[in-house]
């Protein structure tokens, strides 16, 4: 019953209860007592009991007080509204309890706005394309674009829209999927230069376009690590593909390894147009716009590569940061945990 709940009726069902039990029967004492102690014990009995009213009065202030203030906030936050911060003067385990949730509050709030900033973006960079397409095609069948040159001119760019805007969404949903744990990591044992030098072989097209020198230096012969091989190419794919994005036409890109303690740490390093150093910690959000802080060219992307890298690293729990100069170049480092047979034992790919 919602009676029950009223904090007056239990106070007042607590006053019964110390009437009944304690009161009432040394009522029936103190008739039997003389009467010089009488008084004495009326007292005793009063102060004991201010000071049970005392505790309780006390307690629902430290106690009672704020966990109806922390009920009244998790309320407003399910609600997404604003959190109180101010729980001063309280019990120890309560503080924790509000610290926890202002936390999550704080938590909270930052998921929310990143959930706006993608709806945001997402929209935008979903439009753009659409939008050019549609312009296009409506001018080629209204007659606008009539000769058959330039109608092959813009269906090739609508073929190359359709390609980005295919390209954006499959990296949303790879990062979708990455983010909600539905693609573990399933590592294994593998070489880590044959796989180098098969990705670089693979960007051949892509690198005599803009007549880039991708070269490889691996610290040693062969170097066995233990990660997730799918997707550890998917990064270093990404790197290689930023870094000839963002360089100049005739430049260089070195890939070299080197060791740190257990780790074997890979670096990516281009001649590009650099990053301001203010933009380097936006670089993993997801569609930062890397041509507005890295380059003037045109050269565009999803805006997501980074952030797919960044997740996968930190599903290996493993580490990846960016060092870069303007107008010098850039260089991305990760690392990766190297092949123990003591603790990995025999598992390969």
């Amino acid at each position: 019953m919602k009676i029950f709940s009223n904090f007056i009726f239990r106070w007042i069902v607590c006053c019964v209860t110390i009437v009944l039990t304690a009161v009432l029967p040394l009522y029936f004492i103190l008739l039997s007592i003389d009467s010089g102690h009488v008084v004495v014990l009326v007292l005793t009995l009063v102060l004991q009991v201010g000071l049970i009213f005392l505790i309780v009065w006390l307690n629902f202030r430290t106690i009672v007080r704020p966990i109806r203030r922390i009920n009244k906030d998790l309320k407003n936050l399910v609600k997404g509204g604003y959190v109180e911060n101010s729980f001063k003067g309280i019990d120890s385990e309560v503080e924790k309890l509000t610290k926890n949730l202002n936390k999550a509050a704080a938590e909270f709030d930052s998921v929310e706005q990143m959930r706006k900033t993608f709806v945001s973006n997402a929209s935008h960079e979903l439009r753009s394309p659409l939008t050019s397409m549609q312009g296009f095609l409506q001018a080629i069948l209204d007659g606008t674009i009539s000769e058959d040159d330039d109608k092959e001119k813009y269906i090739r760019i609508v073929l190359r829209e359709t390609k980005r805007l295919g390209a954006l969404i499959n990296s949303m949903l790879d990062l979708s999927r990455l983010e909600s744990g539905k693609n573990p990591v399933v590592p294994s044992r593998f070489e880590i230069n044959d796989v180098m030098a098969t990705i670089i072989e693979r960007l051949t097209v892509s690198l005599q376009k803009k007549q880039i020198k991708c070269v490889f230096e691996p610290i040693r012969e062969h170097s066995y690590v233990y990660a997730d091989k799918d997707k550890i190419i998917q990064v270093i794919i990404n790197l290689i593909d930023n870094a000839i994005k963002y360089s100049p036409v005739s430049s260089r890109i070195l890939v070299t390894t080197h060791f740190h303690s257990n780790k074997l740490c890979i670096v990516v390093k281009d001649n590009g147009y650099g990053i301001a150093k203010k933009d380097l910690k936006s670089i993993w959000d997801r569609f930062y716009m890397a041509d507005k802080a890295r380059t003037p060219n045109q050269a565009k992307g999803t805006g997501l590569g980074l952030a797919i890298v960044k997740q996968i690293i930190d599903d290996h729990g493993e580490t990846i940061w960016a060092e870069s100069t303007r107008g010098v170049g850039t260089t991305f480092i990760f690392t990766l945990p190297m092949f123990d047979p003591n603790k990995h034992g025999k598992k390969s790919e």
